[in-house]
């Protein structure tokens, strides 16, 4: 029924169902308790508030009204562990406390009045929840609690340094050290312990990333990371209550590695100026890997040859090496570039090996030309140094005697006279000085043409003793003759010094004479050198002017490539015209200038004219005629090439022979002298010296003087030629002259006893001179017989070896030649079995194979000497002279033909045997040159003294870490460089 009714009712609305409009006349009495209500809210809002709060609230225990009450100004009460916590509060009210106290577990403490209704409170280290209360005087506030948020900590921090395997340093392990300093590439493992800590990450500045370590249990955690660069990282430890706390930042130092250091010191040779020795450091903070010497040999068309060659491969950090540069053993070519230096390389195993190298140094061979020309300044500078010695000792002669004049006159000699006499000293110093500098030019020039160029046997022996001459210019008696003479100065005695004078005098004559000889041997064996070089380049020219006429005629090559080829060797071929002009101009100069050709100069031209004439045709295209310019201008230079060689010998024979004549009559003359003298000496000893014969014998000593001084001109003059008469002859001269004048001036001061003590020392001193002289004769005779038997085997230079011995290869060449000779001769036979040759004919085919056999028989002979005599080559000597013996008797058959062509054969054996045996020679010689060179031992003690000093101080050293010990290293290495 119930819901029927409200069913019923549901449909009726509120406002229709009363009637509100009756009510609104009773608004105006309602209206002013609304607005007193409303004025009481908002002037007194506690009266209707409070009142109404705690009829609300009945259960809650509310405060006693007082004047005023506490406001907490802390959004909250959460204190962070171990950290302070400043309390705020604000006193709210009519009345306002001068004092605010916090009671904390019965503890009063007065709180910091901030303003007149601020205050606070600190509390120090909060570690656990503290319960407080704010009060003053009657008035408390209701209970609070600070909260205490676990704050994480960090209670050890270990590092583990793994260091790169190359340093060869031994990992460490740190602990509570965040700041480290480590080699590059160093591997560091973090190690952290903590407390209240659920995550633990670590923030690297280098790469802005953060990295969550690895938690390992409840308080552990752990990061890795290699170091490649100088970083700052940062840990931060945090938990749920406290997501965003302090970090703790360190550093991170990255020891880069280095680039290995390297210096080099270089020692020359002051004997093999071809060999240089280095001497070096090398060394790197963590090892070297490997130490090469690297070079690059350019040639003159700027091809290049790089090697490199490893010298050490040391696992050390600092290594000391040597090394040993034969300039020689790379074989350069005139005109080529050697580039060298030293590179080391260390052992970073992070970026890649990295190397230092030393400087480039060079050394650039010279052209031919550029060594011919020097060859020529040196020369003119040789020249010009002996002119002037022999000009400064005339003058020095002329001083010399002009003192002795002054200082006879003088009872004592004076301060000036020393002084004068020192100064005389001086001037000979420096003509000793002029002549050193002129022997080194010479030698360099020797030095140089081994390089260079090759000379003839004859041509080398010639500039040995030219060298040996060169020596005895420079002479240490000489120099002990000055030194002596310095030391007796001091005394100012007028004797001595009279005495010194003519030692002085006598010293000077004589080194005057010998640099006379010296300069005209100089210009001889230059006019000769000369000569041979021209020859060797015609020959040269005359192959090269043969081939580009096969290629003229064949058409090879382009007829512009081959005017341009022509063209160079129209160049070389001018300037060889220049060289002969020169060589000319030098002849001339000598006292005895050689036979050169009056036709030589036409020959030049006429062959430049048959050259130009193949250029100008090939530029015409007319191959066929350039061809036989080409070809007539070689057969020229090669007869002109022969007959300026064979002029040479012919006049070398001639001026030998009758040098040996001239040697020969000299010696006839110094024995007449040495008997005339000793005849003198026995007369003047049964001759009183008041007679009127005594004068005469005065006399005869006179004529002595006048005989030996023509012996010394032809001697003189001959010396200039011959090179084998040894200076000292020269030195004797001068004694024989002083020995007679003082002879002479002793006889006539009737001083016979000293007399024929000169005269008896100018017969030894003869007596001397002429065995010397005989012993240069014979020695000439044998040279000269060497090149009597050479020049009837070939006609070539450098047709003898050694010592005048023909190579066996010759005499089989020219057994060989001599064999075609005679098959001719066989094939033009006549019928009465006589061959179409003349006797003549015979006669000289006979002399060729007894010079052949002489050849062969010496050979034989030096080999028996050596114990090494041959059963094969005295055999063949034999059939020699069997064909010998047909030739002198005119007998030409088959038998003999054979026996030729036999001997031919086992000449053939012989040469090829000697060959063997001479390569197994030089590979032995080879083998023990290959033995490792050692530096001089002057510089390997240099190099132990300064080792020692470095490791005196490092005996010293204490162990140190690694930074203090690159720091000694340094230390070390200025040492080193220092010494």
């Amino acid at each position: 029924s119930i819901n029927q009714k409200t069913e019923s009712i549901k449909l009726v609305p509120f406002r229709t169902a009363i009637d509100l409009g009756k009510n609104r006349k009773y608004l105006k009495y309602a209206l002013p308790p609304a607005l007193l209500l409303l004025i009481m809210l908002f002037a007194a809002p506690s009266l209707i508030k409070d009142s109404t709060h705690r009829i609300i609230n009945n259960n809650v225990e509310f405060e006693r009204e007082a004047p005023f009450h506490f406001r907490i100004q802390n959004g909250n009460l959460d204190a962070v562990q171990y950290e302070d916590f400043t309390l705020k509060a604000k006193i709210e009210g009519s009345v306002l406390p001068d004092e605010v106290f916090v009671d904390v577990e019965n503890f009063q403490y007065r709180m910091k009045k901030d303003a007149d209704d601020s205050f606070s409170y600190t509390f120090k280290n909060v570690h656990k929840n503290i319960p407080f209360r704010l009060f003053s005087g009657d008035v408390r506030s209701t209970g609070h609690e600070l909260n205490v948020l676990l704050k994480p900590n960090l209670t050890n921090l270990g590092l583990s340094l793994d260091y790169p395997s190359y340093t060869s340093r031994k990992d460490e392990t740190l602990n509570n050290i965040g700041d480290v300093l480590v080699p590059e590439g160093t591997k560091i493992k973090w190690s952290l312990e903590s407390d209240n800590t659920d995550q633990v990450s670590v923030f690297f500045n280098s790469s802005n990333k953060n990295v969550e370590a690895t938690r390992l249990s409840e308080n552990r955690f752990s990061l890795e990371k290699r170091i490649l660069e100088d970083d700052v990282y940062k840990i931060y430890i945090r938990n749920k209550q406290i997501p965003n706390p302090d970090s703790v930042s360190y550093t991170l130092n990255v020891t880069r590695d280095q680039h290995p250091e390297i210096s080099v010191e270089i020692f020359e040779d002051s004997l093999e100026q071809a060999i240089i020795y280095f001497v070096g450091n090398a060394s790197d903070d963590y090892g070297l890997m490997n130490l090469t010497f690297n070079y690059t040999l350019t040639d003159d068309r700027g091809g290049q040859k790089t090697i490199k060659e490893t010298i050490l491969n040391p696992q050390y950090r600092e290594v000391q090496y040597d090394y040993i540069l034969d300039i020689n053993a790379m074989e350069l070519k005139p005109g080529e570039k050697l580039s060298y230096y030293f590179e080391v390389f260390d052992n970073d195993a992070i970026n890649g090996s990295k190397s230092s190298r030393t400087s480039v140094m060079e050394f650039e061979k010279p052209t031919v030309e550029e060594f011919e020309e020097q060859e020529e300044e040196n020369e003119e500078d040789i020249k010009d140094k002996l002119a002037r010695s022999i000009e400064e000792s005339k003058k020095i002669r002329e001083d010399l005697k002009k003192m002795r004049e002054k200082l006879l006159q003088k009872q004592e000699p004076d301060w000036e006279d020393k002084k004068e006499f020192e100064k005389l000293l001086e001037r000979q110093k420096k003509l000793e000085e002029e002549l050193k500098k002129a022997k080194e030019k010479f030698e360099e020039n020797l030095k140089n043409q081994d390089e260079f160029t090759e000379r003839s046997e004859e041509i080398q022996e010639k500039q040995k003793n030219m060298e040996e001459l060169f020596e005895e210019a420079v002479d240490k008696e000489t120099q002990d003759l000055m030194k002596k003479i310095e030391e007796l100065l001091q005394e100012l005695n007028k004797e001595d010094m009279i005495q010194m004078m003519e030692d002085f005098q006598m010293s000077e004559e004589a080194k005057e004479k010998n640099n006379e000889r010296l300069l005209e041997l100089f210009k001889n064996l230059e006019v000769e050198k000369d000569i041979q070089d021209m020859v060797q380049k015609l020959e040269e020219l005359a192959k090269e002017q043969e081939e580009l006429a096969e290629q003229t005629e064949s058409q090879e090559k382009s007829n512009e490539e081959l005017a341009k080829e022509q063209e160079e060797i129209n160049k070389e071929f001018e300037d060889l015209k220049k060289k002969m002009e020169e060589t000319q101009k030098k002849n001339q100069e000598l006292e005895r200038p050689k036979d050169l050709g009056e036709d030589t100069p036409e020959q030049m031209d006429d062959i430049m004219e048959d050259m130009k004439n193949s250029q100008e045709q090939l530029q015409q295209e007319q191959n066929e005629g350039a061809s036989k310019k080409q070809k007539s201008a070689s057969k020229k230079m090669q007869n002109m090439a022969q007959s300026m060689q064979a002029s040479m010998q012919s006049q070398g024979m001639e001026q030998m022979e009758e040098d040996i004549a001239a040697l020969r009559q000299l010696l006839e003359n110094l024995v007449t002298i040495s008997f005339d003298q000793e005849d003198l000496v026995d007369q003047l000893k049964r001759v009183n010296i008041n007679t009127p014969s005594y004068v005469g014998h005065i006399q005869d000593q006179f004529k002595l003087k006048d005989d030996f001084k023509l012996v010394e001109d032809s001697l003189q003059a001959l010396a200039k030629r011959v090179d084998k008469i040894e200076s000292f002859v020269t030195e004797k001269v001068v004694e024989v002259n002083s020995n007679l004048d003082k002879s002479i001036d002793q006889l006539e001061e009737r001083q016979k006893q000293q007399a024929e003590d000169n005269q008896r020392q100018t017969m030894k001193n003869v007596n001397d001179l002429a065995l010397m002289l005989s012993e240069t004769m014979s020695q000439m005779q044998q040279q000269m017989s060497g090149m009597m038997a050479g020049s009837q085997l070939c006609n070539k230079p450098g047709g003898s070896g050694p010592s005048g011995k023909i190579p066996i290869d010759v005499i089989t060449e020219g057994q060989n030649d001599l064999n075609e000779e005679m098959k001719k001769m066989g094939q033009k036979e006549g019928k009465d079995g006589k061959g179409g040759k003349s006797a003549k004919d015979f006669a000289e085919a006979a002399a060729r194979q007894a010079a052949l056999r002489r050849a062969l028989e010496e050979m034989q002979r030096e080999k028996m000497e050596q114990g090494k005599g041959s059963k094969e080559l005295q055999e063949i000597i034999d059939q020699m002279d069997k064909v010998e013996t047909d030739l002198v008797n005119k007998k030409m058959d088959s038998e003999l033909l054979l026996r030729q062509e036999e001997i031919l054969t086992r000449l053939l054996e012989a040469e090829k045997a000697e060959r063997e045996r001479e390569f197994e020679n030089k590979r032995k010689a080879e083998q023990g040159e290959d033995k490792v060179k050692e530096l001089p031992p002057a510089l390997q003690e240099y190099l132990k003294e300064r080792e020692a000093e470095i490791e005196m101080y490092k005996k010293v050293s204490p162990s140190l870490r690694p930074y203090y010990k690159q720091l000694v290293d340094e230390y070390y290495r200025a040492l080193k460089s220092k010494s």
